[in-house]
């Protein structure tokens, strides 16, 4: 079978898609597999690599210059990808265009299979608040939420009722987030001292902001995998001194400790591999999503968010979650969400 890696993209989060990427492929069986792979750059130009045999020294190995206009390079890119025996594309594109539905449209029009979320999947998860109101349609427990569009904030001048209505939704502690955006760029946690500083850092990357209560407690991940019938993984979570666990702390913090499972009792292990489980399937996932929760002091759980398209770097907690769960390699993981793609209708 073809294989195919789309990785890089213009988001945020390139450098992040470059490292799960070649974890990917250096995890792939390549007796099973033919791997190619193509780069997408910075500026959204593609500009196919070609077959990959062996494992990637560095994720930087992956670069390539471009020296098509856009157009062009996507010319180029559906000229090469013709070539291949039906490939399944994987696309390792963390963040906008990769996991907000772009991506897939763009190999869905083409008529090519890929792994991972659909099209309307992935916009409603990349969507935070669209998220949030289909979980609280299906009763899901989530913390208490406030949404603020660009247009009403730019129109408040004073914005001492938007102001008022955070936190009178949301209590004294908030954090407040870009509505689609990834890694925590853009997070900040805020009171009524610095609501405003908070709410123009996020409006830096959204034209809608997210506003959430505080949550005390931990920050459980979830890896859910399954079309019809999902299944989730024992919870992991990390371990940090930051205030935030944002990209920094992700992706350089040497201090971070990863709690590959994260302990819990049998009770609340059931209950909260269920309630990813549920929050999967109320936002119309398939094949595979990270599902993120809260266990606050009292042991009640709440789900923050859903990501479609979680990170598979080595320092990610997805793939080390099934091993702990049941077993399962890296390797068998791949092979099982290729061939969730190829049941998908």
């Amino acid at each position: 079978m073809d294989i195919h890696i789309l990785c890089g993209g213009e988001s945020t989060e390139h450098e992040i898609s470059l490292r799960s990427a070649k974890n990917i492929i250096d995890n792939l069986n390549k007796e099973k597999y033919n791997i190619s792979s193509t780069y997408i750059t910075k500026e959204g130009k593609f500009v196919p690599i070609g077959k990959i045999e062996d494992k990637l020294e560095k994720p930087e190995d992956l670069i390539r210059e471009a020296y098509l206009t856009r157009p062009e390079s996507i010319m180029q890119f559906i000229d090469f990808i013709s070539q291949l025996d039906d490939p399944m594309i994987i696309p390792v594109i963390h963040g906008t265009t990769g996991e907000d539905g772009q991506i897939q449209g763009f190999i869905k029009t083409l008529g090519y299979r890929f792994v991972g979320n659909s099209i309307a999947s992935s916009a409603v998860c990349f969507d935070k608040s669209l998220t949030n109101e289909l979980l609280e349609l299906n009763n899901i427990p989530q913390a208490k939420y406030f949404v603020v569009t660009k247009h009403r904030y730019l129109r408040d001048e004073e914005k001492d009722s938007i102001i008022s209505n955070i936190f009178d939704k949301c209590g004294e502690n908030v954090y407040v987030k870009p509505a689609s955006n990834g890694s925590s760029i853009g997070v900040s946690k805020a009171t009524r001292e610095n609501i405003i500083e908070a709410l123009d850092e996020a409006f830096k990357y959204d034209n809608k902001v997210l506003v959430e209560e505080e949550m005390n407690g931990v920050e459980l991940e979830i890896s859910v995998v399954g079309n019809e019938n999902p299944k989730a993984s024992l919870a992991g979570s990390y371990a940090t001194e930051r205030e935030i666990f944002d990209y920094t702390a992700k992706y350089h913090d040497k201090n971070l400790v990863r709690n590959v499972p994260h302990k819990l009792n049998i009770t609340d292990e059931k209950k909260v591999r269920e309630l990813a489980t549920d929050a999967y399937v109320a936002t119309g996932c398939e094949g595979f999503a990270r599902v993120d929760i809260f266990m606050d002091e009292n042991h009640d759980f709440f789900v923050n968010e859903i990501n479609t398209f979680p990170g598979m770097t080595p320092s990610s907690l997805s793939a080390d979650l099934w091993e702990a769960t049941d077993g399962t390699s890296f390797e068998t993981l791949l092979d099982e969400l290729i061939q969730l793609a190829n049941e998908r209708i």
